[in-house]
């Protein structure tokens, strides 16, 4: 019996031991996220937003995701996605993301990248857009927000905007 116990005591010790170790060093993903003051995340985002274009040939899905991301002595705005089934034929007569950098909604930053001729060149890619970087170290109340000025091919009807949710403030 005793043997029985010191065995089981052993395990349980080790396992203990491991369990504490893994507490010890903490969740990987955590510790890779460095905070900002208060313990709020040093970089903020929307969640990933997609629409599918009623395009010539097959539509264009399009998916992008708004992030406020720090930069040495400063924030920007990136806008980070892509795009499946353009090319091939002409899509879009116009495609124009604007992101912003803004602080407690009132634009700060504001830029605007034009993917026309890629997206009706290429059947896929990937969207980056960033504004400047705003050189500061208060990042209270910064946020990322954009919307995308599009023209459908051969429809008529002029432009359109699609609306983009921005990030949380940080």
């Amino acid at each position: 019996m005793k043997k029985t116990v010191t065995a089981l005591s052993r395990g349980m010790l080790v396992t203990a031991l491991a369990a504490g170790g893994i507490l010890v060093a903490g969740n990987p993903a955590t510790a890779a996220q460095p905070a900002g003051t208060a313990g709020t995340p040093i970089n903020a985002c929307s969640p990933t937003q997609k629409k599918e274009f009623a395009t010539s040939g097959y539509n264009t899905d399009v998916r992008i995701k708004l992030c406020v991301v720090p930069r040495t002595g400063g924030w920007l705005v990136s806008a980070d996605g892509g795009w499946t089934d353009g090319g091939g034929v002409r899509k879009f007569d116009n495609f124009d993301i604007q992101v912003r950098l803004e602080r407690n909604d009132k634009d700060v930053l504001v830029s605007l990248c034009d993917m026309t001729a890629e997206i009706n060149r290429l059947s896929y890619g990937r969207i980056q857009c960033q504004t400047k970087i705003h050189k500061t170290e208060n990042q209270k109340g910064l946020s990322a927000d954009g919307k995308v000025l599009y023209d459908l091919d051969a429809d008529g009807a002029g432009g359109y905007t699609w609306a983009l949710t921005g990030s949380p403030r940080l």
